[in-house]
């Protein structure tokens, strides 16, 4: 795991030293920067040694001749049979790297060697003989990769702050980024909230001829198209599970590799506990679990802590509980730094607290990302499952589906189980405007009485765009297997595979999610949606897959996800911050935020309505990025004693 920055047509190295040391978090062991001037190319890393510690895993790597040379963030889990195979056809090796296996795989192969990388990765090629470059992202978007192209000058980077160093862009608002960021609490990819700062979207490959400066960018790896697999046979289930259990089991043990300590980060549920199990069955020692454990009035709500300990204690684990004071959250606003973007989904704050305390007893954690995903983890997938049903009856009939959604909705918060009617009663208009409505946050119309008007710049495209092109990429015909391809390609690498990435790299830790392993992910695809949610119960396949592994308590356990007491702190914290910084006159000098309108978000908190407290902490991740990155005020002194 490391930082990448590069620059093309801009001769002035120190300035890529500057990008790369801006990223000296996600990899304190080793940096190295390497200037090309016949090609005015520029390649910088910084290193967390993790696999081959040695001086021969230092980057910029090159090839026996030096006409190739990678700069390279991620690991590579098959890297030991890619090798094997390679020597095999005659390749020699100098290190034990991963690194140099992706090298001898793209003397072989050319660009097309991505398609064999079991992994997460964002790497950058230079092609000497050939005068090109190679910029390439992982599957799924695990790990990040930005870039800025202008007059045949490109600057790329894993952090946006690494661009902003190049000396070759002034920041600017991106507004339809902006736009979309009240509706999904990110800015979805590929755009930025900076205009013209683009990210490589998961799956991708941009190569660049250094002669013509022709820039094409090509996506390399598609979801399975149809759910192909499963007539409904006992033995096609059974087929299944035991496929789901291959296949997951060797992701595990592939990810357990490295030359350095391994842990895990354990919560309540299923996901992270199989996890837990695979590596306990793998490991010769006890696995370090990390559990996070909130401490004051009112959390048994977000606490998991007994069913962590359940299932430390079926496996002996080495468990770690680390607690979490809700009356001191402050510390969260300052880690905007980070992310370099406004960024309100507030999970961000116990992915860096748990990053942090793991970070003590291991360098490397494996998480449960993407399970939710795969296997219909959300009570929202319940909603879908009833529509799905519903979407067969006549509009007379579709009253009695939901009644039959309040009696399923114990667990529902109201929030979602609003959403939920009113994606029954939208069945019959566009699926992704309903998704969109139902699953996010302000709505199409709530954001342009919130935009003032000097900022619509002649209007906004609507943010149900994002579902649309998936849908289009990925032609799914089942509603559910529909929603789980959305998430899988927006929600989960631009919010979870985000926060996880920036948080972790903040303490220099490595997050490895084996449930993202392609196989896996290609398997679970291409089952129906009823192997994955059966009534209310979701995630049938994998917890019947793995029912030896799960404590009792567990698999029984409602959807508790990673949560928080957003609505408390909201409420008895954060609320502060509006009188404080985003006055009447603030917001006036801005031009961007209508005040009325955010008071009465506000208003409407106060009074009840607990799933505004989203849209409202984004609103303060957006004024904190405003001041540091735009307004040049820097961040404010923030205090709510």
């Amino acid at each position: 795991m490391c930082g990448i920055a590069g620059l093309v047509n801009c001769p002035n190295d120190e300035r890529l030293a500057v990008m790369t040391d801006l990223q000296a978090h996600r990899g304190p062991d080793d940096q190295g920067v390497r200037y090309f001037p016949e090609e005015s190319v520029g390649l910088g890393h910084r290193r967390l040694s993790i696999i081959d510690l040695s001086p021969a895993g230092h980057q910029p790597m090159s090839n026996d001749d030096e006409s190739i040379w990678i700069t390279f963030n991620g690991e590579i889990y098959n890297f030991n049979e890619l090798r094997t195979g390679l020597e095999q056809r005659g390749h020699r090796f100098k290190s034990k790297s991963d690194t140099e296996v992706i090298i001898r795989l793209y003397e072989q192969d050319g660009a097309d060697c991505v398609k064999q990388l079991n992994g997460m990765f964002a790497l950058a090629i230079l092609d000497r003989r050939r005068k090109k470059l190679l910029l390439a992202r992982d599957h799924f978007g695990i790990k990040p990769l930005y870039y800025y192209s202008r007059n045949g000058q490109l600057a790329f980077a894993s952090e946006i702050k690494g661009i902003l160093a190049s000396g070759i862009y002034s920041p600017d608002i991106n507004w339809q980024g902006l736009y979309d960021y009240f509706t999904y609490l990110y800015v979805p990819s590929p755009q930025t909230i900076f205009r013209d700062i683009q990210q490589l979207p998961p799956a991708h490959l941009l190569e660049l001829d250094l002669e013509s400066h022709e820039m094409k960018v090509r996506r390399f790896w598609h979801l399975p198209r149809e759910s192909a697999n499963g007539n409904g046979k006992a033995e096609d289930y059974e087929g299944a599970k035991a496929k789901l259990r291959e296949l997951l089991s060797d992701s595990v043990r592939r990810q357990m590799v490295a030359d350095v300590p391994v842990g895990v980060f354990l919560s309540g549920g299923v996901d992270s506990p199989i996890l837990t199990g695979l590596m306990a069955e793998t490991s010769r020692q006890p696995v370090k679990t990390f559990t996070v454990v909130f401490q004051g009035k009112n959390v048994e709500l977000y606490n998991e802590q007994a069913q962590a300990r359940a299932t430390a204690e079926k496996f002996g684990t080495d468990h770690h509980e680390i607690e979490v004071d809700i009356s001191q959250p402050v510390e969260m606003l300052n880690l905007i730094d980070h992310f370099d973007q406004p960024f309100g989904n507030p999970t961000f704050y116990l992915m860096y607290l748990i990053s942090r305390a793991a970070r003590t007893g291991a360098k490397v954690a494996l998480c449960g990302a993407g399970g939710d995903e795969l296997f219909a983890g959300y009570p929202r997938y319940r909603a879908i499952g009833l529509a799905k049903w519903a979407r067969l009856l006549p509009q007379s009939a579709r009253g009695g589906a939901r009644r039959l959604m309040n009696m399923m909705a114990d667990d529902f918060s109201s929030a979602t189980l609003r959403r939920g009617r009113q994606f029954v009663d939208g069945l019959d208009s566009d699926f992704a405007q309903e998704f969109v409505n139902w699953t996010y946050f302000l709505r199409e119309d709530q954001k342009r009485s919130l935009l003032v008007l000097e900022t619509r710049n002649g209007g906004f495209l609507r943010s149900s765009r994002i579902v649309d092109e998936v849908l289009r990429e990925d032609s799914i015909k089942e509603i559910g297997n529909r929603a789980l391809a959305v998430d899988l390609q927006t929600f989960l690498p631009d919010n979870i595979l985000e926060y996880t990435d920036k948080m972790s790299m903040a303490v220099s830790l490595e997050v490895r999610v084996p449930y993202l392993d392609y196989r896996v992910v290609e398997h679970s695809m291409s089952l129906p949606f009823r192997y994955k949610l059966r009534g209310r119960d979701s995630k049938v396949i994998l917890k019947e897959a793995f029912a030896d592994l799960l404590p009792t308590a567990n698999a029984k356990a409602p959807k508790r996800g990673f949560n928080f007491p957003l609505a408390v702190w909201m409420r008895d914290y954060f609320d502060k911050y509006f009188d404080a910084y985003m006055g009447r006159e603030e917001m006036k000098r801005q031009g961007i935020l209508d005040w009325e309108y955010i008071q009465l978000l506000r208003a409407e908190h106060r009074a009840g309505k607990n799933d505004n407290s989203y849209p409202l902490f984004s609103l303060i991740m957006f004024d904190i990025w405003y001041r540091k990155y735009i307004s040049g005020a820097g961040m404010p002194e923030i205090s709510f004693a």
